[in-house]
């Protein structure tokens, strides 16, 4: 009996031990994320300020508007729409991440308050970004290491899975674009946070029989379309897996199945009820009155601009190195090998159902995508693909346990270790350059952006605000770092059961290899012929100044 006891005890001591590492990895990810601040007022990140100056309207006019008084005279730039209900202007997106953008502004005027300072822009875009950028991509992670931490019978995964696990969410949040749309308020993480909580919710709460928890999942994701239109199309294999359950369940689950739809409609007539208001008619769009020629030319082909797919735009978001998906997310291409070993599994348990079903969204955005007839403006890689980079985590977890299980010779295990640990470098490289440095990139005049523009800012010692910029430690040092130290450390327990012998040179190669395609860019790519021009607007307008300090920024007075 005493026996029982102790080992109850240590499994209970070891479950405390497992929280709290989920704890202090989402804690270091945090970290990493929030360390840095690129900022550049004088670039009028056009999809940035017509949110941001919607949120002060909502503030201080009640109003939706933003050529108002709320705006504070800020110029909204291209991605704006005008009302043919009121002839006022409003942004042409969704207003979801205004709706996290209007708490920002509260919280960054509270700020400015206790501080006894003038309110900023700067300060303003600083809370906005945290709390519509940061807040979801770490919110994420906790649900997916709340799901992913338990096996499928719902009993918790040991050390090593648990390491895998660490290591899928490394590199989703820090290696692949989520890293530089978190510092951005540009609502991809949002909705791609809403989106894939809300589908892992509907699932779970249709296996149960949950009618209250499908009804929350289908809101969750419904909630994403009003913060990104592109998610309603991920809606698509969602609904009919709600409705194949329909048919096939019990009485529980269809009950649950009509909770999920009457939850998932809700917020979508929320966005409906905005779209008349506004713009006159339910399925009227700011697309569809945008003020810009250019814009309104894009969009008014297709339907919002979607037409067939062609070579063109499959390869502009897929292939090409300036904003391909398998440049900037290379860890997509395992990760749905994992999904598809999952969703070809005997067993029929909710991670199956998960799978096929994210395997299913995954199909649909890059049929969508490949249909654009435009490429996405001041982007990092993708970034109509970023909302499904979440699979990443869980496809890798998967296809780990299930290299685990079939790659049992030790050379192949090897090789298998460090050709992920040269892909984790690679990624992380990329991708924390990109988001604690430099996020706006232009491609207008650039042909790789590694090479033409963050390597050299790199080299420059070009640095962004930055929490310990005081000391003067470069803003984007400290989290590249830190976060490749991580990768290496968690890939060593995680990747597979090396021996110890291998497993240092795994590693060291691995990591060297990752470095050196990152370093060998600039002599595989040619550069554009404006690249030089390119790299000296962004030092010409580098926040804060080159030599230390901090620029000056608009104070933001409250509305007359």
């Amino acid at each position: 009996m005493r026996d029982a006891d102790d080992t109850t005890a240590a499994e209970e001591r070891s479950q405390v031990r497992r929280e709290w590492a989920g704890v202090a990895l989402l804690a270091c990810i945090t970290l990493l994320l929030g360390f840095a601040f690129p900022y550049a007022e004088a670039t009028r990140n056009a999809n940035e300020r017509p949110r941001l100056i919607q949120g002060m309207a909502l503030v201080e006019a009640g109003s939706w508007a933003i050529d108002g008084p709320g705006a504070k005279r800020l110029l909204p730039g291209p991605d704006i729409a005008r009302s043919p209900v009121d002839g006022r202007l409003y942004p042409n997106k969704p207003p979801g991440a205004t709706l996290t953008a209007a708490p920002a502004y509260l919280l960054a005027r509270a700020h400015a308050r206790l501080r006894g300072a003038p309110l900023t822009l700067r300060r303003y875009t600083w809370w906005a970004r945290v709390v519509g950028g940061l807040a979801p991509t770490v919110l994420l992670c906790w649900a997916l290491w709340w799901g992913l931490s338990r096996r499928r019978d719902g009993a918790r995964r040991g050390g090593a899975a648990l390491a895998s696990v660490a290591v899928a969410l490394v590199v989703y949040a820090l290696g692949t674009p989520a890293n530089a749309y978190a510092h951005l308020l540009y609502g991809h993480q949002l909705a791609a946070c809403l989106l894939w909580v809300g589908v892992f919710v509907v699932l779970d709460g249709l296996r149960r029989g949950s009618a209250p928890w499908s009804a929350i999942g289908g809101a969750l994701a419904g909630a994403s379309v009003g913060v990104e239109y592109a998610a309603a199309f991920a809606g698509l294999p969602l609904a009919a897996t709600v409705a194949w359950m329909f048919v096939r369940g019990g009485r529980h689950v269809r009950i649950a199945a009509v909770a999920a739809a009457l939850g998932a409609v809700f917020p979508v007539l929320l966005l409906g009820w905005y779209h008349a208001r506004v713009f006159g008619s339910p399925m009227a769009t700011g697309y569809h009155h945008v003020i810009n020629p250019e814009f309104a030319a894009l969009h008014g082909q297709g339907l919002l601009g979607l037409g067939r797919p062609t070579w063109s735009a499959f390869y502009t978001h897929i292939l090409s190195p300036a904003s391909g998906l398998l440049w900037w997310a290379p860890a997509v291409v395992p990760a749905i090998a994992g999904l598809i070993l999952r969703a070809r599994d005997d067993d029929d348990t909710r991670e199956r159902l998960f799978a096929r079903v994210a395997l299913a969204i995954v199909g649909v955005y890059v049929l969508t995508t490949a249909s654009l007839n435009f490429t996405g403006g001041w982007r990092v890689g993708p970034r109509y693909l970023v909302v499904i980079l979440p699979v990443i985590v869980p496809g890798w977890v998967w296809l780990v346990e299930a290299l685990r299980r079939r790659c049992q010779r030790l050379f192949t295990r090897a090789v298998v270790d460090g050709v992920g640990v040269a892909l984790v470098t690679w990624s992380l490289a990329l991708n924390g350059l990109a988001g604690s440095l430099w996020p706006h990139i232009d491609l207008t005049n650039v042909n790789q952006p590694v090479s033409e523009v963050l390597l050299p800012l790199w080299f420059k010692g070009h640095a962004p605000y930055s929490l310990c910029g005081a000391l003067g430690v470069p803003g984007a040092t400290l989290p590249a770092l830190a976060a490749l130290t991580a990768a290496v450390a968690l890939a060593a327990l995680g990747l597979s059961a090396l021996a110890r012998r291998l497993s240092g040179l795994t590693l060291a190669l691995g990591v060297i290899t990752g470095l050196a395609l990152v370093g060998a860019t600039p002599r595989v790519f040619t550069p554009h012929p404006r690249a030089d021009a390119n790299l000296r607007y962004i030092e010409r307008v580098w926040e804060p100044p080159r030599w230390g300090g901090a620029a000056r920024s608009r104070v933001l007075a409250p509305a007359q």
